[in-house]
């Protein structure tokens, strides 16, 4: 891990601090999965900004190294199943990420909030290819929590609302695929990715 690390931070020129992955205990308490934030140079704008964009660029090449490697070992069958989740997902992220950052295009915090979105997401993608991605909250209380969230923020019918439901779908035939109980599989990953998409929106909203 260590070695992974090292070679990490020397093609993205980063610090070793800057990527670190979040420990085990973190995870349990904070939910956050793959590239931990940067440790930022300063808290002026300019630096948060560097730092967003850093953290975004690492979680996505450490995406890209697992992706990869999942792909690699899976029938070819699923493969092509794969490239078609990982295409939704992209444009998922991209989409997301604009309506969350759009309000605020012509401001400084700008560049934060977008790659901060696209990190937050990646992550979210990491841990689902990893299979680590474990559900925290009842599937009811996740179900009333998004469902008043997209009401009130008029999320319903996005154009990243509607990706999400397309991705969600595709990720969830695809877990079912080889699984004894194909309807409770499903329901797991259906369960686990709204929770997922849930805490994105709480997040998205905590920056505002």
């Amino acid at each position: 891990m260590k070695l992974f690390l090292h070679s990490l931070t020397i093609a993205l020129g980063l610090s070793y601090l800057a990527i670190a992955p979040v420990s085990s205990e973190t995870i349990a308490s904070s939910k956050q999965f793959g590239v931990a934030p940067p440790a930022c140079e300063g808290e002026a704008q300019l630096y948060l900004n560097i730092c967003a964009s850093r953290w975004a660029k690492t979680a996505d090449f450490l995406r890209s190294l697992i992706y990869e490697e999942v792909y690699s070992r899976i029938p070819e069958a699923k493969q092509t199943q794969l490239k078609a989740i990982e295409k939704t997902w992209n444009s998922y992220r991209d989409i997301h990420c604009q309506e969350l950052s759009a309000p605020f295009k012509k401001g400084s915090i700008y560049p934060l909030l977008y790659f901060s979105c696209r990190a937050r997401v990646t992550n979210a993608r990491i841990a689902d290819l990893q299979g680590t991605n474990f559900s925290q909250i009842t599937s009811d209380v996740t179900t009333q929590r998004l469902a008043k969230i997209l009401k009130h923020e008029k999320m319903i019918n996005s154009a990243g609302q509607r990706q999400w439901l397309q991705y969600q779908s595709q990720q969830c035939q695809f877990e079912s695929l080889g699984s004894t109980e194909t309807a409770r599989s499903v329901k797991q990953c259906r369960d686990r990715l709204a929770e997922g998409r849930l805490l994105e929106l709480e997040a998205m909203l905590g920056t505002r």
